[in-house]
């Protein structure tokens, strides 16, 4: 089984706090890849805890050439895999510090050399009317085009963890969501053996700031659903579980909740 944790984390300073909050979370599923958005050069990645170094004990990042500027990396666990491929693309059109892209990874299990890919991705946010829903859907072509690439080229499924600013409940309406549906993207919560009872991942609202640089939780529940992990590609993969945490730890680590999915291939 491969288990995939994908979250936004938050790109705001200062981040040392948090990150320990993050790893704390990946341990406690055991995560064998992680998919990470809003990873920011200038606060997720430095100060005190930067999410690379507290990582670096068990993972290590898939794009290391491009940390100083992507938000959207994946990190996967050196021990048990080789990395056979990866890439990192920022999304054509509207944008804000290139953080709207996606990075993605081809891994080989050490032991029975059996191949998976995984992609971690942030779309655009603002929700002003087409203009910026027609960018979504944009970022979601581009996304496909990613996807079908690997398909073709290694025979196999991607599984894709982000925060794709649309879905249920969110202000920024449905549409590309819908759209990837059509297009062969497979919700996970959907196709789960065991599914979340949570709706939703996100919220107006974020952890507060003590003057210790520790944070309380967010008092605002999670209020509409904008991060998801799909699966693109048509094989038979497992979901054997989606769960998504909203425990006070997940709560003080971001404004999004983490995602998990647990699979078999």
């Amino acid at each position: 089984m491969i288990t995939l944790y994908s979250q936004n984390i938050w790109n705001k300073n200062p981040a040392g706090y948090r990150n320990a909050l993050v790893r704390s979370l990946v341990s406690d599923f055991d995560s064998d890849v992680c998919a990470f958005q809003e990873c920011g050069p200038m606060s997720n990645r430095v100060g005190s805890h930067p999410i690379v170094e507290i990582m670096s004990d068990v993972y290590v990042e898939a794009t290391p050439e491009f940390a100083d500027v992507n938000y959207t990396p994946v990190f996967y666990k050196k021990d048990k895999f080789n990395l056979i491929d990866s890439g990192y693309l920022v999304y054509d059109g509207l944008n804000d510090a290139n953080s709207k892209s996606v990075t993605w990874i081809v891994l080989e299990d050490k032991e029975s050399k059996k191949r998976y890919a995984f992609a971690s991705t942030h779309f655009w946010w603002k929700f002003r009317g087409d203009e910026d829903t027609k960018q979504r859907l944009q970022n979601a072509a581009q996304l496909k085009e990613v996807c079908d690439n690997i398909v073709e080229r290694y025979n196999i499924p991607v599984v894709i963890g982000g925060d794709f600013n649309n879905g249920k409940n969110a202000p920024q309406c449905d549409v590309p969501y819908q759209r990837m549906l059509k297009w062969g993207f497979r919700d996970i919560r959907d196709i789960a053996e065991v599914a979340a009872e949570e709706e939703f991942t996100c919220r107006d609202g974020y952890p507060i700031l003590k003057d210790d640089e520790t944070f309380d939780k967010c008092p605002i529940a999670p209020e509409y659903c904008i991060d998801y992990i799909f699966i693109y590609g048509n094989y038979p993969v497992k979901v054997k579980k989606f769960y998504i945490e909203t425990n006070d730890k997940a709560l003080t680590s971001s404004d999004h909740c983490p995602l998990v999915g647990k699979f078999e291939f």
